[in-house]
């Protein structure tokens, strides 16, 4: 949300404002977004939608004319596809939108090339291999293009690839582990990848244009470990461990989100998953000793602790806001001085 809107809004709650000069506040200070950002914004999502749509129209071509197209035909047509695209993407601004959209585009249609190999030399008694190599072959194009959309592709190929290796090979390798500790693998890989995104976005050369491929994985590892403490909780002579991997993690995200980086969409999950471990907590331990009134007793409390998050939440909010403007402000007039 724009600042400059947080801080208006903040006034009027404080009475500075009165609520009929509200809309006029936020016109004169910009805080609705504008025609040009919102055609800006439509453009955006229309290329999007259209290299989405421009692949899974590959895809079902294929699927549906597979009886009438030969082999040859069928790779000929692809590849040729696949090479017009590559060579209509070195004509486009490195790094550009139109360019990392024409990237996604070849990534996307890497992997329907890799699926109709498959299809036609029945190579893929292993699934967990095409994925695998899809996102092996991907792994330069996200690299060079500094885009979260190419990491998030290539992120969730990775534990697509190792979930289905998994799977396959339960039954020979499956001593090696269980089904919590799986989960902790993949928490595991998932928070390595977390680390490498904000390493990426805060370098000083920023290989990371944004922090949304950063904030998805975060999501991804806090719902793992949200699982893993609620594992730990109600199968506690298996999964001890699980309770105490689920401290370490959320103190560390929740000390560099808090202190380090301020992010409240991290903050939030980080409360989010803290009233869903505490009130399985409560349910294990109270049980049914109480019959209904454990049951309400627990609604009680987490609606206690989540409107304690949120009022928590909201001043951080309202600090950040105040902060980001003090600092513009002093911005400006250094600027004018």
């Amino acid at each position: 949300m724009h600042t400059d809107r947080q801080l208006i809004l903040r006034w009027a709650e404080q009475g500075h404002i009165q609520p009929e000069n509200l809309d006029a506040a936020l016109l004169h200070c910009q805080a609705y977004p504008s025609q040009p950002q919102w055609l800006l914004f439509i453009k955006r999502l229309l290329l999007w939608l259209g290299v989405v749509s421009i692949a899974a129209g590959v895809i079902f071509f294929f699927a549906f004319n597979w009886q009438a197209i030969n082999t040859f035909t069928k790779f000929a047509t692809l590849q040729s596809f696949l090479a017009v695209v590559a060579l209509y993407s070195t004509r486009l601004a490195a790094l550009s939108r139109l360019s990392t959209a024409i990237t996604f585009l070849m990534a996307l249609l890497t992997g329907a090339l890799l699926a109709l190999s498959g299809q036609i030399y029945q190579t893929g008694a292993d699934p967990w291999q095409l994925f695998a190599i899809w996102a092996i072959l991907i792994t330069p194009w996200a690299l060079t293009s500094r885009s979260s959309t190419l990491w998030l592709l290539w992120m969730g190929l990775i534990n697509t690839a190792l979930l289905l290796y998994s799977q396959t090979f339960r039954g020979l390798f499956g001593f090696l582990y269980r089904d919590e500790e799986l989960v902790a693998l993949f928490l595991l890989i998932n928070t390595a990848c977390l680390i490498g995104f904000e390493w990426a976005y805060h370098h000083k050369n920023n290989l990371l244009e944004n922090r949304v491929a950063a904030q998805t994985t975060l999501l991804v590892a806090g719902f793992l470990a949200t699982w893993l403490a609620i594992w730990s909780v109600f199968d506690y002579s298996d999964a001890a461990w699980g309770g105490f991997s689920y401290v370490v993690w959320m103190g560390a995200v929740f000390a560099f989100y808090r202190y380090r980086h301020l992010d409240l969409l991290a903050l939030s999950g980080c409360a989010t998953s803290i009233v869903v471990v505490f009130s399985c907590v409560m349910i294990r331990t109270i049980g049914d000793a109480f019959g209904g009134t454990a049951m309400l007793f627990v609604s009680l409390c987490i609606i206690g602790l989540s409107t304690t998050a949120g009022i928590w939440l909201k001043k951080l909010s309202q600090m950040n806001t105040t902060a980001h403007h003090e600092n513009h402000s002093l911005t400006d007039t250094q600027e004018d001085d």
